[in-house]
């Protein structure tokens, strides 16, 4: 990790951090959350307030009103489904656009998004914080558009976007370290949580993540079900039958999130488009 470190602080262009994300989490786990400081911390920046009300405002959550302000779209659309989308405006700053060189951003962001989805609705069915878990599905893949930079700069051919071990271990093989490892190292530099850290690293290793297994493991399902939707052996990988057994779910648990998925296909399609 230290290593990963300074090649970190050598960089001259990293992805932004999703600074609000960790302001707003504690809030959001709390069942007592203060209304006001939800709707402070959001309002602070101005550019996620334009976007959000204009997306509340839109013909998927049908207001027959519009709504003006932050407070009023709380109030309208509750307090997840806001955290869902001020997570996934402010998430999007980390993946940059135009895309650098080696990587389509835009379809990273896509996956991440649907692994974002994924990962809340596994988070649900275990018990297990469903917010922090977007959050984690979110950026989990974030090391990629490092390692796509660092690739480039080595002038080596980019890694390919659908993370199977192959892949991996060619990330680790050329690199001496893959884009988890990537990711969860820049999480670190931008303070975010550790059960973040841990999710991150160990998505293709849910085992291994000591006492986040299960944040871990969530992350690892969601991913699988996102890649899933193009590769469908994605679900028949050893990371995967690990992480629903360390959940202790089963099949039935999948039709569940499919249903779930098709019920958000809209809002994910609108909210999958760079940039946000």
């Amino acid at each position: 990790m230290n290593n990963i470190k300074a090649i970190l602080d050598k960089m001259e262009t990293l992805p932004m951090s999703p600074s609000m994300l960790p302001k707003l989490l504690p809030y959001l786990s709390d069942v007592n959350t203060n209304f006001d400081e939800v709707v402070r911390i959001i309002s602070l920046e101005q550019t996620l307030t334009a976007k959000l009300l204009q997306i509340c405002n839109s013909a998927f959550f049908g207001q027959d009103e519009p709504v003006s302000s932050v407070a009023e779209a709380v109030n309208r659309v509750g307090y997840q489904s806001i955290y869902l989308l001020a997570a996934m405006i402010n998430g999007s700053n980390s993946f940059p656009t135009p895309s650098p060189a080696g990587i389509d951003t835009g379809k990273l962001w896509k996956h991440s998004v649907s692994t974002a989805f994924n990962s809340k609705f596994a988070a649900e069915s275990a018990g297990l914080d469903a917010n922090l878990l977007f959050t984690a599905g979110l950026m989990h893949d974030i090391g990629k558009v490092v390692v796509a930079q660092i690739a480039a700069g080595k002038n080596l051919p980019p890694f390919h976007l659908p993370s199977n071990q192959e892949s991996l271990d060619r990330e680790t093989l050329t690199l001496g370290f893959n884009h988890a490892h990537v990711g969860a190292a820049l999480l670190e530099k931008w303070n975010l949580p550790p059960q973040l850290v841990a999710s991150v690293r160990h998505h293709h290793d849910p085992q291994g993540a000591a006492d986040f297994k299960k944040i871990s493991a969530c992350v690892a399902i969601g991913n699988a079900l996102a890649h899933s939707q193009e590769y469908a052996k994605a679900l028949e990988s050893e990371t995967f039958a690990t992480a629903m057994t360390i959940l202790k779910l089963d099949s039935s648990h999948l039709k569940q999130w499919q249903l779930r998925f098709n019920e958000a296909r809209d809002l994910i399609a609108g909210m999958s488009k760079l940039p946000l």
